[in-house]
């Protein structure tokens, strides 16, 4: 470090290995050249070669759209039926993928963590300096009123106006010359402390401190719950694939297929954003204090951390003013001491004093202040921001990059894997289809009453009641009254549709039905004898006569 006028080089630490490897990665233009990799924003050659960076993932996210429509259109032509051991392997492959992706996600979400803290140190440095110039501008306007007050406009010319008790003209002339030194040093004085509050005070196409903080941690607001909740958007996705693949739900792969497919899409175009944004900053990360010095509207910056120790403007004009003030000083020594001669009867000394604590006040003021804005001091805030910005800021960046490319690549497969397999899943387990039968209900070869029942075949349980009927009635008399009363002939009984409700014996034994008259004409919609079972019955199943 050298002091003077010679300029001092402004200490930089080496960039650390993230920020040589993205600083590496090749800048072209849109003809494929290579462009300066300096970072410069304000550039439109360096911004191109950003926008084409950021556009490898969109390439990546066209791509992945095709093959899924590829896929599909596949897919849907597609309705062999699949063995069971085949959807068990695709459910298997879809856990496994959405437990990688969940694992990319809580990735996402640490980086997120990172990049969030890192921003915020940097903000609070920010703050730190921008309290600082505010500091500086309110205690240079308090100097500057008491020395305007309080020496300049000071009653000491009117006391030496009045005739002196030991007439010396040349005394005299030397006491009102002096007098107007004392003020004009402390008036050259103010003007210093006027330029720096015209420097603190920046004009109005200029960028603040404070404009930039406030502009970017609405952002940073912004940002950081916006990421938080698609990152756990995400992670509901995949526990919902992951259940809809365990109970082979159609409704939760559905679910996923749609959500997945917007959320693919999000995550390549995010990974563009972090991949331009990423190399941006490790270009910065390289010489970060040449693009802050080299901005010409960061005139906070410029003034408190850009200069030298010889030509920082505030210390400059600080310096200057006390300069003054020690001459108004020296002054005003001098009046006391001719005045003391002159006007023996008058109190010059305590009035002299008075603007003596004055003037020695505000050099101590003064003294405070360019110790405020050493820039040792100033490079301390700087550094923290930096390293904040360079280390923690540029880690989370990256790691919330390599997140949502891995998530982009792997939701891309599950969608494909998860469209796979809902297609084939069955919405209910196949059912009993009606169907009109013709089988009777007892064998040919019994000896059945000509009129035997004929009921629909298929899975239908022949209830024990009826195997016991079917028994009596084989084994029984067909003709005659003794024989009703014997074996109890069955006789159907008709409900409602004409479907049949059951068969009761002619005797009275407790069958199913109701025992019709024995004088009274056979009842029902077929003369007497049995129905048939149509498609309008329903299906008898065992816990039906239980």
């Amino acid at each position: 470090m050298q002091y003077g006028n010679v300029i001092m080089e402004h200490h930089q630490p080496a960039p650390s290995f993230l920020v040589q490897l993205l600083h590496s990665v090749p800048h072209i233009n849109i003809t494929l050249h290579r462009v300066n990799d300096t970072f410069n924003p304000n550039s439109t050659v360096y911004t191109e070669s950003l926008g084409i960076l950021a556009s490898i993932p969109a390439a990546l996210l066209i791509i992945s759209l095709v093959f899924l429509l590829l896929y599909l259109l596949t897919r849907c032509c597609d309705r062999k039926p699949r063995k069971p051991k085949s959807h068990g392997c695709q459910k298997c492959t879809l856990i496994f993928f959405a437990i990688i992706c969940c694992a990319a996600i809580g990735l996402g979400l640490y980086g997120n963590d990172d990049l969030h803290n890192g921003v915020l140190q940097i903000f609070g440095s920010g703050r730190k300096i921008e309290q600082l110039i505010l500091n500086v501008r309110n205690q240079t306007e308090l100097v500057k009123h008491n020395l305007k007050s309080k020496v300049v406009l000071s009653e000491l010319e009117q006391i030496f106006e009045q005739p002196a008790h030991r007439p010396n003209a040349t005394a005299l002339y030397m006491l009102h010359d002096t007098v107007k030194m004392a003020k004009d040093n402390t008036t050259f004085a103010i003007n210093a402390l006027e330029t720096i509050v015209y420097l603190t005070r920046p004009a109005y196409t200029d960028i603040t401190l404070k404009s930039l903080l406030d502009t970017y941690e609405f952002y940073e607001e912004l940002r950081w719950p916006i990421t938080l909740g698609f990152l756990t958007f995400l992670l509901l996705l995949c526990i919902i694939l992951m259940i809809g693949a365990t109970r082979s739900s159609r409704c939760a792969l559905i679910f996923f297929s749609v959500c997945g497919l917007l959320a693919v899409t999000v995550c390549w175009l995010l990974s563009g954003i972090y991949l331009a944004s990423a190399v941006a900053l490790g270009d910065f990360c390289m010489k970060p204090n040449d693009f802050i010095c080299s901005h010409p509207k960061l005139k906070d910056v410029q003034y408190t951390y850009c200069s030298t120790v010889g030509t920082n403007r505030y210390v400059l004009r600080l310096n200057e003013s006390k300069v003054h003030v020690d001459r108004a000083k020296e002054s005003l020594e001098t009046v006391n001491s001719i005045g003391m001669d002159l006007y023996p009867g008058i109190q010059i000394s305590s009035k002299v004093n008075k603007i003596n604590g004055e003037l020695d006040d505000s050099k101590r003021q003064l003294t405070a202040l360019s110790v405020m804005l050493d820039r040792r001091t100033v490079a301390e805030h700087y550094a923290d921001a930096t390293r904040s910005l360079c280390e923690g800021g540029l880690l989370g960046l990256t790691l919330m990059l390599l997140a949502s490319l891995v998530s982009a690549a792997i939701l891309s497969l599950l969608v494909c894997v998860d469209s796979h397999t809902w297609i084939y899943l069955t919405k209910k387990r196949p059912g009993y289809e009606d169907k009109a039968e013709t089988t009777p209900l007892f064998p040919a070869g019994a000896n059945a009453s000509p009129a035997a029942p004929i009921i629909a075949s298929g899975t239908m349980t022949i209830n024990r009641t009826l195997l016991h009927a079917q028994t009596a009635t084989s084994n029984g008399t067909t003709g005659g009254a003794g024989a009703a009363a014997g074996t109890g002939t069955l006789i159907p009984t008709s409900g409602r549709n004409g479907t049949t409700h059951g068969m009761r014996g002619a005797s009275g034994h407790h069958t199913l039905g109701r025992l019709p008259s024995q004088h009274a004409p056979m009842m029902g919609p077929n003369n007497g004898k049995y129905a048939t079972l149509s498609k309008q019955c329903k299906t008898l199943e065992s816990n039906d006569f239980y």
